[in-house]
């Protein structure tokens, strides 16, 4: 891989922290239980698989990395005039904001990588019978050719 992948992780944390008011961010995975009422909403990014592709021989690898963005925050720490829904919400379109800043286009994080998006389902568990809400949204980043 002709770019660090500590290189790519950090600028892809860095982009997600500055798209919302995170009250915690960390490349370091924390269970949403650990994290007090007051650190939240937080978010914390994980890369739990890379996928190497070579399409011919002598011919450079295409690397596939995926990454899963956990949020947690609390129903009972959203601000008065708002629902957790709205928040998480809110919180979806400031990451897909920020994945795809101009429809059409591909993310490269400052020209780093071939593209970066939102790829797959994004797990929501809202805040029904527990305070606690999450959100697991998966990333792939294309690094290559």
């Amino acid at each position: 891989m002709r770019v660090p992948r500590k290189q790519v992780s950090h600028a892809l944390f860095t982009l997600l922290k500055n798209s919302y008011a995170w009250n915690t961010a960390d490349p370091r995975l924390q269970v949403p239980d650990d994290v007090t009422a007051m650190a939240q909403p937080a978010m914390f990014l994980v890369k739990p698989q890379e996928h190497l592709s070579q399409q011919e021989t002598f011919m450079l690898p295409v690397y596939k990395l995926s990454y899963h963005i956990l949020i947690s925050l609390r129903a009972d720490g959203s601000p008065e005039d708002i629902s957790a829904e709205d928040q998480m919400d809110d919180i979806l379109d400031a990451v897909e904001s920020a994945l795809m800043p101009h429809p059409g286009e591909y993310q490269t994080l400052g020209g780093l990588v071939t593209h970066c998006w939102i790829d797959g389902t994004i797990s929501i568990d809202t805040p029904v019978l527990f305070q606690q809400c999450a959100i697991w949204i998966p990333i792939t980043v294309v690094v290559g050719v």
